[in-house]
C-alpha cells in the first residue's frame, strides 16, 4: 500500500474536523410576562423548534433539554440553567443551543460574558438559531457589534416590562386591590376571589385568645408558653398541616415575636395596608423596596377582634415599649460593652436557636456593675422543651480558653512524637525507598509523554490506521493518567517522613500561630472551634475546626509505630 503525502493526510485531517459532532443542548426558558404576552413562545413551541433546528444539523447530537419555566431573564441562577452549566463543566456538553439570545438572558453584561468569555473557555459552541448567532462561524467584526446590542435591547426591555408591571400593581392598590400570597394567620385565601380573605373559623378562638389573655396582663413570652403547653399548634406548622405551605419551618413552637406580630396587625379588626412592600429590576437583579407609606384600606373583610380590643393591645405594647427606652439611660449611659467572642458559635440543644448573649449594666453601692450571661431567647416561651440556660460569660469563655489550648497542646505532642518516628532507621528506609519509587514512576511518565508525542508523528506518515493511532494513544494516555496519581501519592507519602511534617498545611499553620496562647479572642475560636452545643450550665458539646485533621495525624503515628516496631 502506498504512502500518503503529508498534504494528503492534512486534507484527511481537515476533513475529520468538518465533520466533528458537537454534543448539544438545548435550553429553553420563559418568564410569567413572556408565556402572558406571547402564546408562540411557550416552552413546548421553543423546545419543538429547536429539537427540529438540531436534527438537521449533522454536526449536532442532542444530548440532553434544559427548561427554566416561569424564571425571569434578568437572573441566571436558574435551576436548569445551573444544571446546564455544570454538565458543561463536567464536558458532557459542548454545543448550547437557544432560539434567540433573549433566551439566555436579558442581563447584557452577564449574558455577554457567557458568550465571549465563559462558552470560549470551556470550548462550547454558542448558536441563537433566530438571530443568527453561530460562535463556530461568527465574523468577530460584525457580530462583535450587534451580538453586545441586541443584549442590550433585551436588557432595556426587561427593564420597560418591570416598570409596567409596577405601574399596574401600584394602580391596583389604589383601588384598594389585596394581594397575599399567604393568608394572615387566623384567615385563608377566598377561593372565588383571591384578593379576598375569609375567617378561618378553626383558629379564630385562637386569636382572639391572644388579643384577651394580652390585654389581661399575660407578656408575650407566657402567652407563647401556654399556647405551647396546650399543644396549639405555631402558625407554620398550621398552615404545613393544612397544605398551605410547603416549605419546612425551623421550629415548630409559638415564640414571643409571632405573638408581637399578630398583635399589631390590623387585619384582625378587617383593614389591610398595602403597597408597603416593592420589587423592582436593578441591573440584572430583583430588589425588595420597603416603605413607610403604602395604602390602608379599611373594612376590607370581615373582623375577628373589634377596634376596642385591639387599640387595647396597641396602647399596652407602646406602654412596655416606653418603659424599655425609659430604663436604658439609668446609669447615665454607661453601657455594658463586653465583646461576644462566641456568637455564631453557641446553639442551644434542645431548639437549636443561636444562643446570644444578655449584657446587663447594674447601679451597685459602689458604683456600676456589669455581667453577661449567654441565654437562649426561645426557652422563656418554650417551657420544658427548652429548659433556661443562662450561663454566665466569664465562665464559658474560661472553659473554651481550656479547651482550646488543650487541643493545641494535644497536637504539639502529636507532632513531636511524629518527628522522633520519622528519625527511626526504619522509617529513614522506608522514605528512601518511596523516593526511588518515586524517580522510577517520573522516568516512566517521561518515556509515555515521549510516546504520545511521536504516535502522531508516525500516524501523520501513515505508519498507523487512524484506529490505530486512537487506540495506541487512548492506552498511553491512560497509563500517563495512572503514572500522574501515582506520582503525586508518592510525594504526598513522602512529605509525611519529613521531621517537620505536622499535617495538613492549614492546620500546621494555625496552630503554630497559637503556641502559647494565654488570652480568648475572637480570632482563636473561629480557628479552633466550629460549633458549641449549650444543654444545661455543666454540659456542653463542642465540636472543632481541626477534628478529622488531629485523627489523621493520630492514625499516622499509630501506622509509623507499626512500620517501626
Amino acid at each position: 500500500m502506498a504512502r500518503r503525502s503529508r498534504k494528503e493526510n492534512a486534507a484527511v485531517q481537515a476533513a475529520a474536523v468538518e465533520v466533528k459532532t458537537y454534543k448539544t443542548a438545548i435550553y429553553v426558558r420563559l418568564s410569567r410576562e413572556d408565556e402572558r404576552k406571547v402564546e408562540n413562545e411557550s416552552v413546548e413551541n421553543q423546545t419543538e423548534f429547536l429539537k427540529d433546528y438540531v436534527s438537521k444539523d449533522a454536526s449536532l447530537e442532542l444530548v440532553d433539554e434544559y427548561v427554566d419555566r416561569h424564571f425571569t431573564g434578568t437572573k441566571f441562577d436558574r435551576p436548569e440553567f445551573m444544571r446546564m452549566i455544570e454538565d458543561v463543566k463536567s464536558g458532557r456538553i459542548n454545543c448550547v443551543v437557544v432560539k434567540d439570545l433573549s433566551r439566555l438572558g436579558r442581563n447584557y453584561l452577564e449574558a455577554g460574558d457567557y458568550i465571549e468569555k465563559i462558552f470560549p473557555f470551556f470550548g462550547v459552541r454558542f448558536i441563537a438559531a433566530t438571530d443568527g448567532y453561530d460562535s463556530l462561524t461568527s465574523n468577530p467584526t460584525e457580530d462583535g457589534l450587534v451580538v453586545p446590542l441586541k443584549n442590550l435591547i433585551n436588557e432595556a426591555y426587561a427593564k420597560d416590562i418591570s416598570k409596567k408591571i409596577c405601574t399596574s400593581f401600584e394602580n391596583q392598590f389604589k383601588q384598594g386591590i389585596y394581594f397575599a400570597t399567604t393568608a394572615a394567620y387566623g384567615y385563608k385565601k377566598d377561593p372565588d376571589d383571591s384578593h379576598m380573605v375569609l375567617v378561618d373559623e378553626d383558629v379564630r378562638d385562637v386569636v382572639v385568645r391572644i388579643f384577651s389573655e394580652y390585654i389581661g396582663g399575660k407578656s408575650l413570652a407566657r402567652l407563647a408558653r401556654d399556647l405551647n403547653m396546650d399543644g396549639i399548634p405555631a402558625p407554620s406548622v398550621y398552615w404545613q398541616q393544612n397544605d398551605v405551605i410547603h416549605k419546612q419551618k425551623y421550629t415548630n413552637l409559638w415564640e414571643g415575636k409571632q405573638i408581637r406580630r399578630i398583635l399589631q396587625n390590623p387585619v384582625y379588626i378587617g383593614d389591610v395596608q398595602i403597597g408597603k412592600t416593592r420589587r423592582c429590576y436593578y441591573k440584572g437583579i430583583t430588589k425588595t423596596i420597603r416603605r413607610d407609606d403604602g395604602y390602608y384600606v379599611e373594612n376590607h373583610h370581615e373582623a375577628i377582634i373589634d377596634r376596642d380590643m385591639f387599640e387595647a393591645a396597641q396602647k399596652r405594647l407602646q406602654a412596655r415599649q416606653g418603659v424599655y427606652f425609659a430604663t436604658r439611660g439609668k446609669n447615665d449611659g454607661i453601657k455594658n460593652k463586653k465583646p461576644d467572642y462566641l456568637q455564631g458559635i453557641l446553639y442551644c440543644g434542645h431548639c437549636g436557636n443561636q444562643m446570644s448573649m444578655y449584657r446587663k449594666t447594674a447601679r451597685l453601692v459602689n458604683g456600676v456593675g456589669h455581667y453577661s450571661t449567654y441565654v437562649c431567647r426561645r426557652s422563656a416561651a418554650y417551657g420544658p422543651d427548652d429548659p433556661p440556660k443562662n450561663v454566665k460569660a466569664e465562665d464559658l469563655e474560661e472553659m473554651v480558653l481550656m479547651l482550646i489550648k488543650q487541643h493545641i497542646t494535644l497536637y504539639v505532642e502529636a507532632k513531636d512524637r511524629l518527628k522522633v518516628l520519622n528519625c527511626d532507621s526504619a522509617a529513614l528506609a522506608k522514605k528512601a525507598e518511596l523516593e526511588k519509587k518515586l524517580e522510577g514512576a517520573g522516568m516512566r511518565r517521561a518515556k509515555v509523554e515521549g510516546f504520545i508525542r511521536n504516535l502522531y508523528e508516525d500516524f501523520a506518515d501513515g505508519v498507523f490506521s487512524e484506529n490505530e493511532y486512537l487506540d495506541m494513544k487512548s492506552g498511553y494516555a491512560a497509563e500517563l493518567d495512572g503514572l500522574e496519581s501515582e506520582c503525586e501519592e508518592l510525594k504526598a507519602a513522602i512529605q509525611t517522613y519529613s521531621v517537620s511534617y505536622g499535617g495538613m498545611e492549614e492546620m500546621a499553620a494555625a496552630f503554630a500561630k497559637h503556641v502559647g496562647v494565654d488570652e480568648l479572642s475572637r480570632e482563636l475560636v473561629q480557628t479552633f472551634i466550629k460549633k458549641i452545643v449549650c444543654y444545661s450550665k455543666t454540659r456542653f458539646e463542642v465540636e472543632y475546626a481541626f477534628a478529622d485533621g488531629l485523627k489523621e495525624l493520630g492514625d499516622l503515628i499509630e501506622k509509623r509505630e507499626a512500620e517501626i516496631a
